[in-house]
């Protein structure tokens, strides 16, 4: 009896562990697959995480040979299971709410294409990785709520990084989830061959000897951040080639930029050969997705073709000047320099402007940091263009521009023409301060030149008008001639100080740009809408070795902001957003709960119910 007890308890433990064992193995199995294969459950009214067959079209032109594709997720893996809505808005950062549609949905890019994968980085455990690789400069925004998307080709990397809310959008009363658009879009802008940033020669350019492939002189550093972004670096002088031309093997692809660093000599219309170098330009920048970056110096001779090209355009001049900073008071200085020639930028604030593109992730910060500028001069903009809120449309309404500033001369600055021509103050300190050093000296300068030309016209002038009305009233000749004498003098007067108020003025109204981000729209087929940029700079030092190697400067930033904007944008515009139908519904619709109550709640435990009774049923007929 003991020992039939005894069996009958081994078998009731063996048969517990087994069960145990079995469930344990079970759920691990099937969160596997579940994980693999998505098996998710989605208790919005309508499919959120989900790949349309219009996505699916796109990317099949993608080549996974030539692609390797990651996506990575720095959240915590319990963070990505949060599919929780309710009630939040853009910009939350306290939580992880819809993290997990986001992931989910890159599962299902991993699971459908053989050339992405995903991969989970902890933000702690990982940090040197991620700041080695990812957080190039000092306003990359990397948190849990980031998702990069990495390309890494034959070692040359690009990537893109992206906001929970950027896969978000909200209205005032509605919720959307555009997963889809964001992760196709992403792919489809990093996959392919690499774009090439074209830096222009032969125009007395700061870019090393001419000719020289791998010597880019004062433009190595910016060369760097090119082709740390991913990019083809090359050299061309349009005297000699096209575009097209000199890419040789090189891929000109629709998304390329060409950088003007610092030319001191204009662009031919009719050189040698008759080539038009200007036409080239235009030609090039014409299609598609390309992009212009001119860096231009103060004090270098006019080039009215390139002028002529880069106002008429895209809507911007560099005036014949040179910034500088005021340095009457230390503590309120922007001056680097003892002579206020190299300064800290002033950032443009407005959030319409276009330029704010470039800074938007440095405006945010607790404190801005410094933008260096060396020897600078301004850049007039187009007024037509300047609006940050209409853009100008040109072309039947098939193009548009827009034109704003990204930073502006520092608040308490002059603008010094470097021809001793004139100066343009822009604080009543600074006014003063010129006026002191330079009006009285400038006016003794001009007056004796300004007498020998205008004195004596004034005179006889004055002389032939007057004369006679003089001799009625009964002066005499040295009256007349005293009279004359002082008109003459006072015209002179008058024309020197008209020349004087031309030469130092004051303009406290606003202070002008220094670098400004001219956006244009080019509509292809009424369909597909393509951006162009060209980022106008009045100093090449902006871009400059100790400028973007401190990174107590935010230069780096803006720089690998432009250049990010000039990276393919290849955008699937039927891509649907989808509407969350009920951000406050988190819990299964209805009809289904009521489902899935009755499986979980009564089906479900019938089974080792119903496994029991068999058990004891079969045990009572063996027993008689």
């Amino acid at each position: 009896m003991k020992n039939r007890k005894i069996r009958h308890g081994v078998r009731s433990v063996a048969l517990t562990a087994g069960v145990l064992l079995a469930v344990i193995l079970f759920n691990l199995l099937f969160g596997l697959l579940a994980s693999r294969f998505l098996w998710v459950i989605d208790t919005m009214p309508n499919d959120l995480v989900r790949i349309s067959d219009y996505s699916r079209e796109l990317l099949d032109e993608v080549n996974d040979e030539e692609n390797d594709i990651t996506i990575y997720f720095l959240a915590d893996p319990d963070e990505l299971e949060n599919y929780e809505l309710i009630g939040h808005q853009a910009g939350e950062s306290d939580s992880t709410w819809g993290m997990s549609y986001v992931y989910n949905l890159a599962k299902l890019y991993e699971r459908e294409y053989s050339f992405i994968q995903v991969k989970l980085l902890d933000s702690s455990k990982d940090a040197d990785y991620i700041r080695k690789n990812f957080a190039l400069t000092i306003g990359s925004d990397l948190s849990p709520l980031t998702v990069v998307f990495e390309n890494n080709v034959n070692g040359l990397r690009t990537y893109r990084t992206m906001q929970r809310d950027t896969f978000f959008s909200f209205s005032s009363t509605s919720m959307y989830f555009r997963g889809e658009d964001r992760f196709t879009s992403a792919i489809l802008s990093l996959s392919g061959k690499n774009p090439v940033a074209y830096f222009v020669e032969g125009h007395g350019e700061k870019v090393g000897a001419p000719g020289d492939s791998e010597d880019f002189g004062e433009a190595a550093a910016l060369a760097s951040l090119f082709t740390e972004a991913g990019y083809i670096v090359k050299k061309i002088d349009l005297s000699e080639a096209d575009f097209e031309e000199a890419a040789g093997d090189a891929y000109v692809g629709n998304a390329a930029v060409v950088v003007l660093y610092g030319p001191e000599s204009d662009f031919e219309t009719d050189g040698a050969g008759g080539v038009n170098e200007i036409t080239r330009l235009r030609r090039f920048l014409n299609d598609k997705n390309r992009n212009l970056m001119v860096f231009m110096d103060p004090g270098v001779p006019a080039m009215p073709n390139l002028d002529e090209y880069l106002e008429d355009f895209w809507g911007v001049g560099f005036e014949d000047n040179i910034i500088v900073a005021d340095t009457s008071d230390p503590n309120t200085s922007s001056a680097i320099s003892e002579d206020g020639t190299i300064f800290y930028g002033d950032y443009e604030l407005s959030d319409n402007s276009p330029g704010s593109a470039l800074t938007s992730s440095l405006t945010n910060l607790d404190s801005l940091p410094g933008a260096f500028f060396g020897p600078t001069r301004t850049i007039r903009m187009n007024r037509q263009w300047s609006s940050s809120n209409d853009a100008t449309m040109v072309m039947e309404g098939v193009t548009s521009y827009k034109l704003g500033p990204a930073f502006r001369a520092p608040a308490l600055s002059a603008a010094v023409y470097q021809d001793g021509a004139s100066f343009a103050c822009y604080d009543s300190n600074v006014y003063e301060a010129y006026a002191a050093l330079y009006y009285q000296d400038k006016y003794d300068e001009i007056y004796p030149e300004y007498r020998e030309k205008y004195y004596q016209s004034a005179y006889d002038r004055h002389l032939e008008e007057k004369g006679e009305e003089y001799r009625e009233e009964g002066l005499s000749e040295s009256e007349i001639a005293e009279k004359c004498d002082e008109y003459a003098s006072s015209y002179v007067d008058e024309e020197v100080e008209a020349y004087m108020d031309s030469y130092l003025s004051l303009d406290t109204s606003s202070t002008p740009a220094i670098l400004t981000l001219t956006h244009a729209n080019w509509m292809y087929a009424q369909s597909e809408t393509i951006s162009s940029y060209m980022l106008a700079c009045g100093s090449t030092a902006y871009a400059s070795e100790d400028a973007l190697s401190n990174a107590a400067y935010s230069n780096r930033d803006t720089l690998y902001s432009a250049i990010y904007l000039f990276g393919k944008n290849v955008l699937p515009y039927d891509l649907d957003i989808i509407k969350i139908v009920d951000s406050s519904s988190l819990s299964i619709r209805e009809g289904t709960a009521v489902a899935w109550s009755v499986f979980l709640s009564v089906l479900l435990p019938l089974i080792p119910v119903g496994a029991g009774i068999a058990v004891l049923v079969k045990r009572k007929k063996k027993n008689r």
